[in-house]
């Protein structure tokens, strides 16, 4: 297999094809600068596919028309570096859950974006796990005193009524 010789002063890409040389005298230079990896909607008609992997930040809802007076929410994806990408524009009455349950389906934070530009998140999560405040399951304490389910329907022995006797006289009978 014949080799190439650059010329004087010659430099640039070399792609790594097989069978090729494995050493060559040209430097090589990435012909692409680096990009932070963008996030991938795939568009199959008029419908958005989110791209699992992708490195989104979460799912924000924020005013359609912040100046105006109509009350329309839109819904975007925001990635890390302060870019987003508008999935849905819902009315009032939509808007929370539409929101909400994109961000349950998804897996991504649930994000609120001021009129400003600031971003909060409301509901602090990981991932797919919500995190807020822990509910007990089972209740020891409360539990202790009682006979074991098992026994429930069991009655405990008692002593058989003894008749009431009063100076000599019975009472009771």
């Amino acid at each position: 297999m014949a080799s190439v010789t650059p010329a004087a002063g010659e430099s640039g890409f070399v792609p790594a094809l097989s069978g090729g040389p494995t050493t060559t005298a040209i430097v090589s230079r990435n012909p692409m600068p680096d990009r932070p990896v963008a996030p991938a909607i795939e568009r199959v008609g008029p419908v958005r596919i989110l791209r699992g992997g992708a490195n989104w930040r979460g799912v924000a809802l924020r005013l359609a028309n912040p100046a105006g007076d109509d009350e329309r929410f839109e819904l975007a994806l925001t990635a890390g570096d302060g870019r987003s990408i508008v999935v849905a524009c819902a009315d009032q009455e939509d808007a929370v859950a539409l929101w909400r349950d994109f961000g349950r389906t998804s897996g991504l934070p649930l994000l609120l974006e001021a009129a400003d530009g600031t971003v909060t998140e409301p509901y602090p999560q990981l991932g797919r796990l919500a995190l807020g405040a822990i509910r007990i399951r089972r209740r020891h304490g409360l539990l202790n005193g009682r006979r074991p389910r098992f026994l429930t329907r069991r009655k405990t022995g008692r002593l058989a009524e003894l008749p009431v006797i009063v100076n000599g006289d019975r009472m009771t009978d």
